[in-house]
């Protein structure tokens, strides 16, 4: 996809009219060096091409690294004596190679966004599951299970289930199980761990929570469970009660950019998923929003490191503390 045809699908605003602010906020007057990890699948869409057509409009550096198409030189991108780039951005499916680099990047001290631990924490599912329980967010009860065949272990009383790999993306191999019965039909890749959770009535849809980083939106989307429903998926208001729970998730992942599904049940919204750099399909602008974040953690990276006091250790210091 082309530069020119994924402006299309954005809403028309003048590049040039951005090029030094966006909705009253200041991007960085030095040019920033950026790297986009993103994996082939993602190379033509318009997340995160768009991302990158908007920084390079706006004088930053951004060089895109595919993690399946080249011998990656770990010393030369992260280990240079000043660093190569000011921050590294990851567009990738769940558990491809461009998250170890991502690691990698984390691990030499240079900036990730997301941080490279919290999206750790959103793409191992069971993890997430349990990190948005015990921060007090509604999630659905979770079990976990190296194989299909150990599913037989949950009780009957739990079904129907929605059976999911622990390591998913992009809402596939996601089934609905009615019966105990049913599971050894369950046509499921069994090369990774999976999860089951009792399945949550909806309308054959769900709602998209999405943060850009500075602003919450909201869409109905077709449910994965209802394939063949008719739905009219389209913006909806945030209301109060949206806003606080996606604010919520984003505080306990540590996420800047992130999406989340959420469906609403008797007792109130319940979180299905969270998605460290979703597609931001029908949020208005999302390119610069998310443009404008990216800039906005590499700055505030890098203003961190600048006040942090340096402190060096020397086996003199070691041995006399010993």
């Amino acid at each position: 996809m082309t530069s020119s045809t994924r402006q299309s699908t954005m809403t028309r605003t003048g590049i040039s009219s951005v090029s030094t602010t966006i909705t009253g906020e200041n991007v960085l007057t030095t040019p920033a060096r950026l790297c986009f990890i993103v994996e082939e699948r993602y190379e033509g869409d318009v997340m995160p091409g768009a991302v990158i057509d908007v920084l390079r409009s706006w004088g930053h550096h951004v060089d895109v690294l595919r993690p399946n198409g080249v011998v990656a030189d770990l010393w030369d991108l992260f280990l240079t004596g000043s660093a190569k780039f000011d921050a590294f951005v990851l567009k990738t499916v769940s558990g491809g190679p461009g998250l170890t680099l991502l690691d990698a990047a984390g691990a030499a001290g240079v900036t990730t966004v997301n941080d490279y631990r919290a999206i750790r924490l959103a793409r191992d599912k069971a993890v997430a599951a349990v990190r948005a329980r015990a921060a007090g967010i509604p999630f659905p009860k979770t079990w976990f299970a190296s194989r299909s065949a150990l599913l037989e272990q949950i009780p009957a009383d739990a079904y129907p289930l929605v059976v999911k790999p622990n390591n998913g993306s992009s809402c596939e191999q996601i089934f609905r199980v009615e019966t105990p019965d049913q599971l050894a039909e369950l046509d499921i890749e069994d090369s990774g761990c999976l999860l089951a959770q009792p399945y949550l009535h909806n309308p054959g849809h769900d709602v998209k929570l999405y943060n850009t980083g500075d602003e919450v939106f909201a869409t109905v989307k077709r449910s994965p469970l209802h394939p063949g429903a008719e739905v009219l998926e389209e913006p909806i208001e945030v209301t109060p009660e949206l806003r606080d729970l996606a604010l919520a998730v984003g505080r306990a992942f540590g996420l800047d950019i992130y999406g989340i599904d959420v469906v609403e049940t008797p007792d109130g919204w319940v979180v299905l998923d969270v998605n460290d750099f979703p597609s931001f399909g029908m949020v208005p602008e999302a390119a610069w929003r998310l443009a404008r974040t990216v800039l906005r953690v590499t700055r505030r990276a890098a203003a961190t490191s600048a006040a942090a006091p340096v402190h060096f250790t020397f086996a003199a210091d070691l041995e006399a503390t010993a």
